[in-house]
């Protein structure tokens, strides 16, 4: 029965619902194991047919099943405080259980990182899982592949970052050195536009985590578009720009040593650097130009990231990677996004997948997202081409650098988009 309970848990949740409905009406019309599968989850769900000590495997499949559903509706993604701490869908009489029911056995096969044990340690182990400081949606995924390398990779370390010393001070350091900028800035130059990453700091240590993954994983170019909030910053301790030539264009003296000139702002500039990782690789490093048209960068970075592909003649579109930094409002309010993700599925424009950041600090210049967008969150339109979305907050780094860790080995083994959507 393992292997047929396997083959079950991969099939999709509206044809289970369809199954289960012709089992009510009559149990011979479904397949064996079908049948096998609702009698225990029948069973299940009627505690007073089943064992005092034993939770069957079919309330243990719903169970897991929901929470990967709708985990993260109630995880700790902000760092407002905002986060319901219940959901209808989660709750125990969903699943015709009770308080009496959590030091009862469950089985615990569906969930990749429970061995076994009582219900309460099941729940808990789904709830660290999927309702932590990161939350994840790719239920949409109809692609039992990708869905499984999901479940095996969040649901066996419990969605947790394994960081070593050095890593974590690497972190650290990323970090002080994002609002140590941020607070000369503020200091120096008062009231001037600068588009401070204050509150998203944690994106410098994301960054850097994303950099040195990508450089072990043979990634010889990183192409980013980004827009200004944090531009400065990402300028000075990512791309290294030396902080001099950024200091001096806040000065009314300035004058750019083109003669020409090139008529922009300090926070649409672009830069390009060498990047050398830990391991001794070097990735090349490109933030394009990007005008005050937020979103418009998109097809730009594509375009650029195909080019360089075909270029290396890199026909596993795995030597060069597009990464796009988006503001939530301008991800969720402009067409040209819509746009360029169908277009960057097609054959002949495809670029092996595109990492997406939403640099999310919850307000679209002076718009609440309540007023702003129809959507729970500015990522929705990512269903329309069964991307995974990994919420995080941004309050804790260590989950952020697992999260872009995360999506980095999932663009690379799917070459497929993926997002990472940053709450600050």
């Amino acid at each position: 029965m393992g292997t047929r309970l396997d083959f079950i848990q991969r099939a999709n949740g509206a044809y289970i619902e369809r199954q289960y409905q012709r089992y009510r009406q009559d149990p011979a019309s479904v397949p064996e194991e079908w049948a096998l599968f609702f009698a225990g989850f029948d069973l299940a769900a009627d505690p007073s047919r089943a064992p005092a000590h034993e939770l069957r495997a079919g309330g243990a499949f719903a169970l897991v099943h929901a929470y990967r559903e709708f985990g993260h509706r109630i995880a700790n993604l902000d760092p407002l405080g905002e986060n319901p701490e219940r959901h209808p869908l989660l709750e125990l009489e969903a699943f015709g259980l009770g308080d009496a029911d959590l030091d009862r056995e469950a089985d615990g096969h569906p969930f990749h990182g429970h061995s076994g044990g009582r219900l309460r340690d099941l729940i808990a182990a789904l709830r660290e899982t999927y309702c932590g400081t990161l939350g994840v949606e790719y239920m949409d995924i109809s692609d039992p592949e990708r869905r499984e390398w999901l479940e095996q990779r969040m649901e066996r370390g419990r969605n947790r970052a394994t960081l070593t010393p050095e890593q974590r001070r690497l972190v650290l350091e990323r970090l002080l050195a994002a609002d140590a900028f941020e607070q000369f800035l503020h200091t120096r130059f008062p009231g001037q536009k600068r588009f401070s990453l204050e509150g998203g700091a944690t994106l410098v240590p994301m960054l850097g985590a994303l950099i040195e993954h990508a450089a072990g994983m043979g990634v010889l170019q990183l192409v980013i578009g980004m827009p200004h909030r944090g531009r400065l910053n990402v300028l000075a301790n990512i791309l290294g720009k030396p902080l001099e030539s950024i200091f001096s264009e806040f000065e009314s003296s300035f004058a750019p040593e083109d003669v020409q000139g090139h008529g922009d702002v300090k926070y649409h500039l672009g830069y390009s650097s060498q990047w050398d990782a830990a391991d001794g690789h070097r990735v090349h490093l490109d933030l394009n130009f990007n005008p005050s048209h937020l979103e418009f960068v998109n097809p730009v970075v594509l375009g650029s990231v195909r080019a360089r592909q075909d270029s290396m003649r890199d026909e596993g579109r795995s030597g060069g990677i597009p990464v796009l930094i988006h503001g939530d409002a301008a991800f969720s309010g402009e067409g040209i996004v819509a746009e360029t993700l169908a277009l960057a599925q097609l054959p002949h424009y495809q670029t092996g997948g595109t990492l997406h950041l939403i640099l999310n600090n919850q307000i679209g210049f002076t718009t609440s997202p309540l007023e702003a967008r129809a959507t729970r969150y500015p990522t929705d339109i990512a269903r329309v081409i069964e991307a995974p979305v990994l919420h995080v907050n941004g309050d804790d780094p260590e989950a952020a650098v697992h999260a872009i860790v995360l999506a980095l080995e999932y663009r690379a083994t799917f070459h497929r988009d993926v997002f990472v959507d940053l709450v600050c």
